[in-house]
């Protein structure tokens, strides 16, 4: 090699090296951001059976993406806030949530999980059950905090009216 390639050659291995010393992201801590995930679903099944819609924006992205079963696609702030006052007006939520498993890939995380909502007209008349399946697809915040971008669920089977009680 010569001089001349050499000295060409300096400035670009001085740089390469550089750029493979420079500190990286540090590690992600999976483990925390599991939990802040789990706090962040249970906040969002806290405030929908409560019918606390703020409650339940302040965990969706602006723009996120509900897919209810057997209804329309539910797109963004507004339509979310809808979409959550009108069940709020029309049924009584119980609900809780009977599993999930998270995958975290940097910023984005999707989570299956599984359900049970149970559904008491205010109107009266008897309550439904739902046994449900679902997804979330959350974001890491610029502030580090988590929120949901798209939920989509479905039934396991068409809503029930629970059983009588037995006959005395």
């Amino acid at each position: 090699m010569t001089a001349q390639r050499r000295r060409r050659l300096v400035p670009w291995l001085l740089v390469l090296g550089t750029v493979s010393c420079a500190p990286g992201k540090p590690p992600a801590d999976t483990a925390a951001d599991e939990q802040a995930i789990n706090a962040v679903r249970e906040r969002e099944i806290t405030a929908f059976s409560a019918g606390a819609v703020d409650s339940l924006l302040a965990v969706m992205d602006p723009d996120a993406v509900m897919m209810p079963p057997n209804e329309p696609i539910v797109v963004g702030t507004d339509a979310v806030r809808t979409w959550a006052q009108t069940m709020a007006s029309q049924v009584t939520v119980n609900a809780r949530y009977t599993g999930s498993k998270i995958n975290i890939n940097g910023d984005w995380a999707t989570e299956r999980y599984t359900a049970v909502l149970r559904f008491t007209p205010k109107a009266g008349g008897a309550a439904a059950e739902d046994v449900l399946k679902g997804i979330h697809i959350y974001h890491r915040q610029p502030d580090g905090s988590w929120r949901i971008v798209q939920d989509v669920w479905n039934a396991d089977a068409p809503p029930q009216a629970p059983a009588p009680p037995p006959a005395k």
